[in-house]
């Protein structure tokens, strides 16, 4: 699934489009990784480390440092959102239902594998164990 999603992001980015649209991509990419990366942070010691876990902890502090290096603003956050709310509409419906679906698994009891869990599966299991307790 992560393979496929990289793909897919690689391709979206690479499309051609307006400058300007091409880079709030970017930073809200950077954004989302910086975010995640900072949720882990806080549950280190719930999802254990593993490579995986420990690849997703560098993306999130790689993406901290180039945001820290923008420097990213609230104006320059909320121009980048009012780009974005007209790029790929919907896409936000289908990520919402597949991450509920795996925050739903976690609460049923799958079991996190962190050695080979992709981000997804990292996020979901952390928000099944905010959910739970």
């Amino acid at each position: 699934m992560r393979r496929f999603l990289d793909t897919r992001l690689a391709r979206v980015t690479k499309a051609e489009a307006p400058r300007e649209l091409v880079e709030a991509r970017r930073r809200s990419l950077l954004r989302g990784r910086s975010a995640f990366g900072a949720l882990l942070r806080q549950r280190r010691q719930l999802l254990g480390d593993s490579p995986a876990f420990s690849v997703a902890l560098q993306l999130g502090e790689m993406a901290a440092a180039r945001l820290a290096g923008i420097p990213d603003t609230q104006e320059l956050r909320e121009s980048d959102e009012a780009l974005l709310a007209r790029d790929h509409a919907g896409v936000e419906g289908v990520f919402e239902a597949r991450l509920s679906r795996l925050v739903r698994q976690y609460c049923d009891g799958r079991e996190l594998d962190p050695a080979n869990a992709s981000s997804a599966e990292f996020l979901a299991a952390y928000v099944a164990g905010a959910a739970s307790g």
